[in-house]
């Protein structure tokens, strides 16, 4: 799977959910929209958080703003923004949807669903 960057309108969604920048003082905030990139870098490759390239920054800061993300629900956040966004722009549409109940376990001496529609 090849990784894209995150474009303007994807970034305009996910910005208002992230921390607002310090002011300031002190040491500079990294570049959340780097931070988000490395972050997604590592989710699309599937390499490791010791293998996100430099121009996403540090690899410890990278994924502890993937922390902060999680323990915050933030993911979520966007996630579901950006699920309703796709309803509203109909590019979503669960008429396409099946569940699949291979992992279900049935009732001893039951034939599971899936099992009997495949002989």
């Amino acid at each position: 799977m090849s990784f894209h960057e995150i474009d303007d309108a994807l970034w305009k969604s996910i910005e208002r959910h992230l921390p607002p920048q310090k002011p300031h003082t002190g040491r500079p905030r990294s570049d959340l929209r780097k931070l988000m990139n490395g972050i997604l870098y590592v989710v699309t490759t599937g390499c490791t958080w010791q293998d996100v390239p430099r121009q996403y920054g540090s690899k410890s800061t990278v994924h502890r703003f993937h922390l902060y993300l999680c323990e915050h629900s933030i993911y979520q956040e966007i996630f579901n923004e950006l699920l309703n966004k796709g309803y509203d722009l109909e590019k979503v549409d669960l008429s396409h949807c099946f569940t699949d109940t291979k992992d279900i376990p049935t009732k001893k001496g039951e034939i599971s669903v899936t099992m009997a529609t495949r002989k």
